[in-house]
């Protein structure tokens, strides 16, 4: 037990601590009562009336600064606590890398991104594999033809016909 724990279950502590509990138990009920008296009573009601009301009215009122204060001394305390980590580290440390990369990579329907990445480049080398196709066969039938001797119409599919 650490010794501040120790000290709250000190028999003087906790004896202490029920005389306190008991003498404000004991007042209150001791102040209600005077409350009902037939002369003071009505002074005291308005009087902890008043008090109640100006106590909520300050810890209203207070209660922005002290946030505002709490939140810069936060702020302050969670910049020594970074400048004294190394959060690389700290990152090592605590999260599985290999597991987040694979659930990042999991996500990605990287099948659909190449498909439609490649989808024009693919269209565009099977045009121009087309068009050099063509040419290379009008080469080569161009060849043939005046190696045969054949006419230019005859090549074009034009032929005339011929008188006997």
């Amino acid at each position: 037990m650490a010794d501040g724990e120790q000290l709250l279950k000190h028999p003087a502590v906790t004896v202490a601590a029920g005389a306190a509990a008991t003498a404000v138990a004991g007042v209150g009920q001791l102040y209600l009562a005077s409350e009902r008296l037939p002369v003071v009573g009505s002074w005291l009601r308005r009087g902890r009336t008043d008090l109640s009301r100006r106590g909520e009215l300050v810890i209203d009122q207070s209660i922005e600064p002290v946030k505002a204060i709490i939140a810069a001394v936060a702020a302050q305390v969670v910049e020594l606590v970074l400048d004294e980590i190394d959060l690389n580290d700290l990152i090592r440390e605590r999260i599985d890398l290999i597991g987040l990369a694979d659930e990042v990579i999991d996500g990605v329907d990287l099948q659909a991104i190449i498909r439609q990445s490649t989808a024009t480049v693919t269209e565009n080398v099977m045009s121009d594999v087309r068009s050099q196709g063509e040419r290379a066969d009008d080469m080569v039938s161009g060849f043939v033809d005046r190696l045969l001797g054949r006419a230019r119409e005859e090549q074009d599919g034009m032929r005339q016909p011929t008188q006997t």
